[in-house]
């Protein structure tokens, strides 16, 4: 979808990496939030008192979206459960959201947009 959008992403590569790497791929590390052994609720508070927007999100065997819109957190993710699908769904009660480990990072960013409107191709991280 990133690189659809115009983003220069290494979409294979990044695809192969731990979710963790594409979060630090694609959101500055002051914008990223990490949530281990918490409930979706966390999540979903933490980014309603961030602020409207993007964020990607990683878990424990999936990544997906979130997108708060002020009013409610969607979970938008290519759907890995039932008939694969993308779908967009209430992250407090989305089953994909259901993961030991969230870290999540504001998209859309200063760099991200930067790179973005250069042509720039945004690396991804690996350590």
């Amino acid at each position: 979808m990133l690189r659809d959008a115009g983003f220069r992403i290494e979409r294979v590569r990044m695809a192969q990496q731990p979710a963790e790497h594409i979060v630090k791929t694609l959101a500055p590390a002051l914008k990223t939030w990490r949530f281990r052994d918490r409930p979706v609720s966390e999540v979903v508070d933490r980014l309603m008192s961030t602020g409207a927007g993007l964020y990607v999100v990683g878990l424990d065997y999936h990544v997906g979206l979130l997108w708060n819109d002020s009013a409610k957190v969607w979970m938008c993710h290519s759907s890995y459960l039932g008939e694969a699908k993308v779908v967009c769904e209430d992250a407090l009660t989305s089953p994909a959201m259901v993961s030991r480990y969230h870290v999540v990072g504001k998209l859309l960013e200063d760099g991200m947009m930067d790179a973005w409107m250069k042509g720039r191709a945004i690396p991804t991280f690996i350590p």
